[in-house]
């Protein structure tokens, strides 16, 4: 990978084409454990809604726009990739997103914005899924997750702890009671149909978007 990679990043130096040219390296789940990865000290790895199938490295370079090794502690999703790739183009998007461009936090340029929840969904087969989806939410230091269709929700803070090590669903019950009914209406709304009314427990528990 560090070959392939270095390929493109010498074959823009030898265009003349690498200080107008962003280059992202990301992925879109965790290391897999069955194979030999290791995600640190993170929880499990791809496949799963923990922190390790879940948090995954990031790096973005743009000579002379990306200050060299900044780092930023802005929380994106890979859907905020295509707002921010519009916005070093100065492409205008004229349809709603669900994304949110991160550019300026890139750039060292960070601005305030709204918090936002982040949903993550995975549909697997097989007996250990049967078919069904694997559901996560984040709300601020808060993360709500199923990581076995057959399992219960449990609910961490991230903040205080990491590792997902111990669970706070039986003592948090309020802050349960919200972020479940939240993640309820997000997978609800995933699967809605033209006559299917509102949620109306998405008015009791409306969700933080941007």
């Amino acid at each position: 990978m560090d070959d392939g990679i270095g390929k493109v990043v010498d074959c823009l130096k030898a265009c003349g084409e690498s200080n107008d040219t962003l280059v992202i390296f990301t992925s879109d789940n965790g290391g897999q454990l069955s194979v030999g990865a290791r995600n640190g000290r993170l929880r499990d790895g791809k496949q799963s809604v923990y922190e390790g199938g879940l948090k995954v490295p990031f790096c973005a370079v743009w000579p002379g726009q990306i200050p060299a090794e900044s780092t930023s502690n802005a929380r994106g999703i890979t859907m905020d990739l295509y707002p921010a790739i519009c916005d070093a183009a100065n492409a205008t998007i004229n349809h709603p997103i669900d994304g949110r461009s991160l550019l300026s936090e890139w750039l060292g340029k960070p601005t305030h914005s709204m918090p936002r929840d982040l949903f993550f969904h995975r549909r697997e087969g097989g007996d250990r899924y049967g078919g069904l989806t694997i559901n996560a939410m984040r709300r601020g230091p808060w993360k709500l997750l199923q990581n076995s269709p057959f399992a219960p929700l449990e609910l961490y803070n991230l903040e205080l702890d990491p590792l997902e090590a111990s669970d706070m669903a039986a003592k948090e019950r309020s802050r349960f009671r919200e972020l479940s009914a939240a993640l309820r209406v997000q997978v609800q709304r995933g699967g809605a149909v033209r006559w299917q009314p509102p949620a109306r427990v998405e008015q009791e528990f409306p969700l933080l978007t941007h």
